[in-house]
């Protein structure tokens, strides 16, 4: 298996990126919306700013932060488990701490135990369950803050 590379995407790789959450997204989610696609609005993201898992030449994942907050974490399901996701978190956690917030937040869909696990495991704790403000399911909150990252 050839080195991951954490970097942020070339222009020309943005419909690249738009693909990857696509594919991600109906894997995961297709119970939840269907008989609807999963309501995405990709072409709004500025994805310059994310940070993309690159492996033989290929994204495998995608990472992008506001603020405080890890917005979008997608890996593609053939890439689990072998890194991606827990070297993009990181880079998102460095950012977001580098731009002086104390604590980072993201938001997962309670039902996605893959992913609830997964940031459990990283050093991640649930704040709060709420109900998503649109479409009603139930989700988590999470933060993780700079001193869990220091132990």
């Amino acid at each position: 298996m050839s080195e991951l590379v954490i970097r942020h995407p070339r222009t020309d790789e943005h419909e690249l990126v738009r693909e990857l959450i696509r594919i991600v997204a109906d894997e995961t989610f297709a119970d939840l919306f269907a008989p609807n696609p999963v309501p995405l609005k990709l072409d709004e993201d500025d994805w310059s700013l994310a940070w993309v898992a690159v492996r033989d030449h290929k994204i495998i994942g995608v990472l992008l932060t506001g603020e405080d907050l890890i917005s979008d974490l997608w890996v593609l399901r053939e890439n689990r488990g072998q890194g991606a996701g827990s070297k993009l978190l990181a880079r998102g956690e460095l950012e977001i701490f580098a731009r002086g917030y104390a604590k980072c937040r993201l938001r997962v869909v309670k039902s996605n135990r893959v992913a609830v696990e997964f940031y459990l495991g990283q050093g991640w704790h649930v704040v709060r369950e709420f109900a998503h403000e649109k479409y009603h399911h139930a989700m988590l909150e999470l933060a993780k803050s700079t001193n869990a990252r220091l132990r």
